[in-house]
């Protein structure tokens, strides 16, 4: 690794197209999936950006934000704080994806509040037809104060112009994109007041996630009240990010536009039924009718199957035993006690099939959306 070369940090939530981002720009060929956790460790390749630049590019693990709760999640913590890491990034690729821009940009305004030059890579562009979506790519800059670069790894679209990009990183804007501190103004300006020379999300992060690169002094901490319970520094975690997402909501309402009556793929069309007011319920009733029908129907052979063996075996030890307690023991007790737990097994097997299947396909996330709104009104 050229000290000379800049460097180049990959970061976005899982299933993104980091990777396909990551081997588009150094050539190389890691593992790519369609879905999250492929990426569980730092990987580096190299990028020739011009004639004069060279840049490290380092693919880092799938997060959805900065509170970590994983392992993988601290491995971009501990790089984005430590100032002294070999590898801490001139410039970051926050990586999104065009169809989830709303959840992805919750982890481009925390790195914004770090205060190092980041540019939006929105990938998976060549869907934006497809799926009704425009973007008002100037306004989206102005709010979010960031250069965006529109790419699709899968057709090699937009790379040359994300280098380009990236060769003007010192002229990127670091300013955040919102004041995240008024969640609790008098708590932050007392921190900025205490540490003035430290980064004050930076700051946020050391006390939220107990770790320390930027040489806190954790007993000054104490004196001056900084440290808060658990339940207290979650309930501002949570602050947050309601904020960031009301930052991000009225942001997309002028800059992304999605009509979905525009929608050509077939997946698109498929929404439009199941989600549908009148008929997105009607389905779901009879896809529930239809499965336990299903599971009833199903698991009759195998059951009785189960029971005829059990009932089988019971009478040929009843049989074959000499008269006793110990005979009924085995032949009243324990031969159908066994056989009437395994005969609810091919129930039970159909049933997490079904749920595995409605799942894996999708159809249970847009069940959620469809029962959202009466869920709602009971708390769940």
């Amino acid at each position: 690794m050229s000290k000379q070369n800049i460097n180049i940090a990959l970061i976005g939530n899982p299933n993104v197209g980091k990777t396909s981002v990551f081997n588009q720009l150094t050539g190389l060929n890691q593992q790519v999936g369609n879905y999250p956790g492929i990426t569980v460790d730092k990987k580096l390749g190299f990028c020739k950006l011009s004639n004069t630049l060279k840049a490290n590019v380092l693919d880092l693990p799938g997060t959805y934000s900065l509170n970590a709760s994983s392992v993988d999640e601290n491995v971009v913590i501990d790089l984005l704080l430590n100032k002294n890491d070999k590898l801490y990034p001139d410039v970051i690729l926050l990586v999104t994806e065009v169809e989830n821009l709303k959840r992805n940009l919750l982890l481009f305004t925390q790195i914004k509040d770090l205060e190092i030059p980041t540019i939006l890579v929105i990938n998976m562009i060549d869907r934006m037809e497809h799926k009704g979506i425009s973007l008002d790519i100037p306004y989206l800059e102005t709010q979010l104060k960031t250069k965006i670069a529109l790419v699709s790894s899968r057709k090699g679209i937009g790379f040359e112009e994300l280098k380009k990009l990236i060769t003007t990183y010192k002229t990127l804007s670091t300013e955040p994109c919102l004041n995240a501190s008024e969640i609790d103004e008098v708590y932050f300006n007392n921190l900025r007041k205490a540490f003035p020379n430290q980064s004050l999300y930076k700051l946020w992060l050391v006390i939220t996630q107990d770790v320390n690169f930027v040489n806190l002094n954790r007993k000054l901490l104490e004196k001056n009240s900084f440290t808060k319970t658990d339940s207290e520094l979650k309930r501002l975690q949570q602050k947050e990010t309601i904020k960031r997402y009301q930052f991000i909501n009225d942001t997309l309402k002028i800059g992304q536009k999605i009509d979905v009556a525009s929608a050509k793929d077939f997946r698109s069309k498929l929404d439009r039924v199941l989600t549908h007011k009148v008929w997105g319920y009607l389905i779901f009733f009879f896809i529930l009718f239809g499965i336990f029908q299903s599971i009833f129907e199903w698991s009759k052979i195998p059951m009785d199957f189960i029971d005829r063996t059990f009932a089988s075996l019971s009478s040929t030890a009843s049989r074959n035993l000499p008269p006793g307690i110990f005979t009924d023991l085995v032949s009243q007790g324990i031969i159908p006690g066994i056989g009437g737990i395994l005969i609810f097994i091919p129930q039970i097997t159909f049933l997490f099939l079904f749920i595995s299947v409605l799942e894996e396909s999708g159809y249970m996330s847009r069940v959620v959306f469809l029962m959202d709104k009466i869920m709602r009104k009971f708390g769940i």
